[in-house]
């Protein structure tokens, strides 16, 4: 799963001079919270909608009321946006994309390819890729959580071969380590096309903790 598959292409961006109440607009119009900002075709900078709102003048507390709106009105993104960019290729993985937003603190990262910004992938964006690589958007399907799950890989066949015997559909499985304490280990996969009671009576009886089943209508 590489980031040029899930980001958005050919995002909005403003230049510095842009105003902040017009960058206030372009975002609320196209339900957006970030814009890259652009000089020519360098990328210089990107702007939050939590830093369009937090946006004062300094010293705004010794001024009237009409020098303070006077002054947001001529404010512009120059003067707020970060200019310590953090950004992506669009062939990183989502998992390291969402490992550098984590480590940076950012919401999004700009997707840059030879210099030249070709779109941006937001913590949205990873949210969907996450969800989609755990079988989430499959309708009709269900998760079965084994806990306590064995480090022997060949335990992992054996599931795999229950599940075929019944002729169910495996749509997504996962091995997590560390679930919910070091050295713990679970095994999360979703199918379809199966009787999930006879399944989970089969895992059982086979030794395996069944620790949750649940069901996407």
């Amino acid at each position: 799963m590489l980031v040029k598959y899930w980001m958005k292409s050919n995002p909005i961006t403003v230049s510095p001079d842009t105003l902040v109440i017009d960058a206030k607009k372009l975002m609320k119009t196209n339900k957006i919270r970030r814009l890259p900002v652009m000089q020519g075709k360098r990328l210089v900078g990107i702007v939050t909608l939590s830093g369009l709102r937090e946006a004062q003048p300094s010293q705004a507390t010794s001024l009237s009321i009409h020098e303070l709106n006077y002054l947001l009105a001529k404010m512009t993104v120059n003067e707020i946006m970060s200019r310590d960019v953090v950004t992506c290729p669009p062939d990183m993985t989502m998992e390291k994309a969402a490992v550098r937003g984590t480590l940076y603190g950012v919401g999004a990262l700009p997707v840059v390819e030879n210099g030249k910004l070709i779109g941006i992938i937001t913590e949205s964006d990873i949210y969907r890729a996450f969800l989609h690589m755990l079988g989430a958007t499959h309708k009709d399907s269900t998760r079965i959580t084994l806990d306590n799950f064995s480090q022997n890989q060949d335990e992992l066949i054996k599931v795999i071969e229950i599940l075929d015997a019944l002729n169910g559909v495996l749509v997504s499985l996962a091995l997590i380590d560390d679930i919910p304490i070091e050295g713990r280990r679970e095994l999360v996969f979703r199918v379809k096309g199966v009787d999930v009671e006879v399944l989970t009576r089969q895992l059982k009886d086979s030794g395996y903790v069944v620790s949750n089943v649940s069901k996407i209508e």
